[in-house]
Order: C-alpha cells, then structure tokens, then sequence
C-alpha cells in the first residue's frame, strides 16, 4: 500500500548539493520501477512527471531535478549499475 500522506517528504540532492524536499519521493520511485521501463530517457522522463504532480519544480532546474530523481532511482532499484557508473566518473587519469 503506498503512503501519500502530505507527511511523507524525503529529501533529494541536486548535482549543486542543494537539497529540496519530495512529497512521496519513495511512493514514485516505486511506482516508476513497477512499470519495468527499459530506456534511460523513459524513466528519467516519469520521474520528473510524477514529481510534478505532487511538488512545484522551476523549470530553470527541471534538468536538475531530473538528473537527482535518476541518481536516486539507480541507488535504490539499480545498485550494480549504480556503483558501475560512480566508479567510472571518479576514475582521474595522470596527466
């Protein structure tokens, strides 16, 4: 059963390590990996829709938003690409 209390806010961090609150972040995020979507685009794409309905985004950082939405989305239901694609932006080269 999902939890749409207008209690139920989760904080979510933007690439900027601004941190916004969610209403019923969880409840979407679960929502959105039940529809078992395939592409990258797709689910970036309901994410930022389903937030939507629920919390005011400013369409300056809807790209932001969008881009902290996935990042949770990984961490909780992708952990193995998760820890793939961290490892990969912190990899430095010697220059």
């Amino acid at each position: 059963m999902l939890d749409n209390k207008p209690g139920n806010i989760k904080k979510l961090t933007l690439p900027d390590g601004f941190r916004v609150g969610i209403v019923n972040l969880d409840n979407i995020l679960q929502e959105v990996v039940g529809l078992k979507l395939a592409d990258t685009k797709t689910i970036k794409t309901e994410l930022l829709k389903r937030v939507e309905t629920q919390n005011y985004v400013p369409s300056g950082v809807k790209t932001e938003y969008t881009a902290a939405l996935y990042h949770e989305y990984q961490r909780k239901y992708e952990p193995d690409k998760f820890k793939e694609e961290k490892t990969e932006r912190h990899q430095h080269t010697k220059g």
